[in-house]
């Protein structure tokens, strides 16, 4: 059983999906911490210009000419209310509370494996109980045919035993299917394909004694529910503080650098230098040297107001925390209630299962005692069946209990961390 539990801890279709979205908020964490760096660009632009058109900067005109322009960029946050500050905050609380929702998913996957385990091992013995109820019908069946090939019973009799032979035969096929169904089950709850032969190992369920507790409050602090809830407290109040920061002013460094090159088509690249009153060479290279441009300077943006956006924003983050904080009391005392009831549990389940037992007891030897009076001829089948029926009532009845009372103390187990 354990094994199955710590295969499924790993492999489970949920337990795969979540640790994706773990790996999502991982990048969300690399985002939030990339907000403290300053950002850069690249810009190029290619142009052409046909018809008549003035150049204002050398104030000739011209017919047709092209131009390119160049420009890195950069800016960087000054201050922005702290805002980078709690989105990286925020995305390291939501990758705490990604994780505790994988401790969350294999919580419940280690109830649910331990139930289908159980009730693998519940099906088993119910098909061992049809496989000897039907060979007893069976030799009863053959018995008596041959007692009627003979004339030494009636065909009233033999119509009764063939009918129980038939109803523990379909009974028998019955167990064995949902043997199989529960296997399947388990193994969709393990998430690996299907095997063959796929088959798990007994658990002694006999002399299962269940120890006794001490409820107190870290049991529900540990528990991974109520580790989500809190997360999901403090990602409200980082929501909170977020939306604060919009009421302040965003302050950012600001660098720039720019060059560009203009051409006149089908004419050289070329500049008249009033020093040396001589055409000099004005190409691609020449121009962007020429041309380059540094701007450094500060901005700042101050909201005054923006439609109430800001304020109701954070208006509704004060709510969603209100709505939190009742959530997670509220699971608090679901959990502290369901803990409670499986204690409960446990007791009912340990007397219902002596119960049975006592009962399963005494019926089967009163059983042995009419089967013997019955092959002797003292008893009828009436009373035959009736006492068979028991037999098999309270023997269900005993497995049944068996192993409710083993999942029951498996469940308080769970919830102690034990």
């Amino acid at each position: 059983m354990e094994d199955c539990i710590n295969y499924a801890k790993e492999n489970n279709v949920e337990v795969i999906k979540q640790k994706i979205r773990s790996e999502i908020v991982n990048s969300d964490i690399k985002i939030s911490q990339g907000n403290y760096l300053p950002d850069a660009n690249f810009n190029a632009s290619q142009n052409l210009s046909l018809g008549n058109s003035f150049n204002v900067s050398t104030n000739v005109g011209q017919r047709e000419s092209s131009s390119n322009s160049f420009s890195l960029s950069s800016s960087l946050p000054i201050f922005n209310g702290f805002s980078n500050r709690y989105k990286l905050e925020k995305s390291r609380l939501e990758k705490e509370k990604s994780e505790a929702e994988i401790e969350r998913i294999r919580f419940d996957l280690s109830l649910n494996i331990t139930n289908k385990f159980l009730q693998v091992l519940f099906n088993k013995e119910i098909l061992k109980l049809t496989n000897q109820q039907f060979n007893i019908s069976k030799q009863n069946y053959n018995r008596l045919k041959k007692l009627y090939s003979k004339a030494l019973t009636g065909k009233r009799e033999l119509l009764e035993i063939e009918a129980l032979f038939s109803f523990d035969q379909k009974e028998n096929l019955v167990a064995e299917n949902n043997v199989q169904n529960s296997l399947i089950e388990l193994q969709e709850l393990l998430g690996i394909t299907e095997i063959k032969n796929f088959e798990i190992a007994e658990v002694l369920v006999e002399n299962f004694i269940s120890k006794n507790f001490e409820f107190n409050d870290e049991i529900l602090d540990r528990n991974p529910i109520i580790v989500s809830s809190k997360l999901d407290l403090a990602l409200r109040n980082k929501d909170i503080k977020l939306s604060k920061a919009s009421f302040f002013p965003r302050i950012n460094l600001n660098y720039s650098y720019s060059s560009n090159y203009f051409h006149i088509l089908g004419q050289e690249d070329l500049v008249f230098n009033q020093i040396t009153n001589q055409n000099e060479p004005n190409g691609f290279w020449v121009q962007l040297n020429n041309n380059r441009t540094h701007y450094i300077g500060l901005s700042a943006v101050f909201p005054i107001f923006n439609r109430f956006a800001t304020k109701e924003n954070s208006k509704k983050a004060k709510e969603e925390l209100k709505i939190s904080e009742v959530e997670f009391e509220s699971s608090k005392q679901i959990l502290r209630n369901k803990i409670k009831m499986a204690s409960n549990d446990v007791k009912t389940a340990e007397s219902s299962l002596s119960s049975s037992k006592i009962a399963y007891t005494t019926q089967n030897e009163a059983f042995k005692i009419i089967q013997k009076q019955y092959l002797l001829g003292n008893i009828n089948n009436y009373e035959f069946l009736e006492s068979k029926a028991k037999l098999n009532r309270n023997n269900s009845d005993y497995i049944k209990a068996k192993y409710e009372y083993f999942f029951k103390v498996k469940i308080l187990n769970y919830y102690f961390f034990k």
